[in-house]
């Protein structure tokens, strides 16, 4: 059933709460009184809603998901009709790029030394995406390696790639296709995948 338009409302503006306290201190440091002090709502309104901020940012993350998993879906749709594995990734990546700018007033506070908390939340479900589009691809991609570890070692690289990337200021286009170039010469170089033909 979906939510009404209040529910809605007040939710958004604890989530706006948290993004707004995050550029003052860690999550670690923030308090629900805190919040409920930001978004103008009582601790009863806050706990009707969610049972922590755990939960809070938990929900904000699996939004953040669910978008770009149907972002996915509809590039895959419309981009990649013969279901190449290459493009598949290519398309994950493109939507996660999309997710991260689309949050950015999150997402730039969801580092692992700013927010360890946050950012092992965040990357456990980029690692899981990953895992399900290899899982799902089991029969053309093979991975060498348990696939937890292969979806890591993807994440982390492409996440180093583009933060150094992002340092020297690179341009959203050029940064893109540069990422993709890795992505598809990683897969292709059967380094932790094979690509059945």
């Amino acid at each position: 059933m979906a939510e009404d338009k209040r529910v809605r409302k007040t939710k958004r503006y604890i989530k706006q709460a948290l993004t707004e306290a995050l550029e003052e201190k860690p999550f670690e440091q923030i308090t629900v009184t805190e919040l409920c002090a930001k978004s103008d709502i009582s601790r009863i309104t806050f706990y009707a809603h969610y049972s922590d901020k755990f939960a809070l940012a938990d929900e904000m993350f699996a939004e953040m998901l669910a978008n770009a998993t149907a972002d996915y879906r509809a590039m895959q749709a419309a981009n990649n009709p013969g279901n190449d594995t290459v493009r598949t990734f290519c398309n994950l990546l493109d939507c996660i790029l999309n997710l991260y700018n689309g949050n950015m007033s999150l997402l730039t506070h969801t580092t692992i030394d700013k927010n360890p908390y946050l950012y092992h939340m965040f990357y456990g479900y980029i690692v899981r995406n990953v895992e399900l589009v290899l899982l799902h691809r089991s029969g053309i991609i093979r991975p060498k390696y348990p696939i937890k570890q292969v979806s890591g070692f993807i994440c982390n690289s492409l996440w180093a790639f583009l933060s150094e990337a992002n340092l020297e200021g690179s341009g959203d286009h050029a940064l893109r296709r540069d990422a993709k170039k890795v992505l598809s010469d990683l897969l292709k170089a059967d380094i932790v995948t094979e690509l059945t033909p």
